[in-house]
C-alpha cells in the first residue's frame, strides 16, 4: 500500500507491505508543501508525485527495473 503524507514537514510517499513493515519511498524534507497526486503508469514502472504549493511534479523509476509493487524491494525498513 502506497500513500502520501501531507504534513507540513516530512511530507512524501510511504508504503506498508503485507507483513506490516513501514518504509519511505520519497522523503520530501526539502519541501514544506503537501505531497499529493500519487499515481502509477499502467505497467507500474513509473510513480508520479507532486508537491502542491511548490508546483512540482516528479516521475520516479526504480533503479532495479522492477515495477512498483513487485515482491522484491531493496530498501531499509523503519525501526519501531
Amino acid at each position: 500500500l502506497y500513500f502520501c503524507e501531507d504534513a507540513e514537514f516530512d511530507s512524501g510517499v510511504h508504503a506498508r507491505d503485507a507483513t506490516g513493515h513501514f518504509y519511505t519511498i520519497v522523503d520530501g524534507m526539502d519541501y514544506s508543501s503537501e505531497a499529493t497526486g500519487l499515481a502509477f503508469s499502467p505497467d507500474n514502472k513509473f510513480m508520479y508525485i507532486s508537491y502542491q504549493q511548490a508546483g512540482l511534479i516528479f516521475e520516479i523509476k526504480r533503479l532495479d527495473g522492477y515495477p512498483f509493487g513487485a515482491h522484491r524491494l531493496d530498501i531499509k525498513y523503519h525501526a519501531h
